[in-house]
């Protein structure tokens, strides 16, 4: 494992033989992923995006971070993103804070699992 770099396990988002995005678990946080990338990061390719994707992907990976062992996850988006917010709230994401990273201004939220 590289200096800086987590456990993590991914996840592809697929749709028959087309790639929609991508969803990330890290297994734990070093100090960059507390202050900017938290436990759980996606990505949904432009042309998929406003489908429900990433509410659905990131509700799916919540169970796989409890069998983990975790209790509660990081999940955070650039300040703004919308729909990222939305995809987290309506998972459950409660807004920590607001704050300004070295990648930009970044909402924080937490998900009890």
């Amino acid at each position: 494992m590289g200096e800086g770099r987590v456990h993590a396990t991914h996840w592809w988002i697929v749709e028959g033989d087309s790639y929609l995005g991508a969803i990330d678990l890290r297994h734990y946080l070093n100090a960059f992923l507390l202050d900017v990338g938290g436990h759980i990061g996606y990505s949904i390719r432009p042309t998929a995006r406003r489908r429900g994707l990433a509410t659905w992907a990131l509700g799916a990976v919540l169970p796989e971070a409890r069998a983990f062992g975790l209790g509660r996850v990081l999940v955070t988006c650039d300040d703004d993103n919308v729909g990222s917010a939305r995809s987290i709230e309506r998972n459950g994401g409660v807004l920590e804070d607001v704050r300004t990273t070295d990648a930009g201004i970044k909402r924080r939220y937490w998900i009890t699992l």
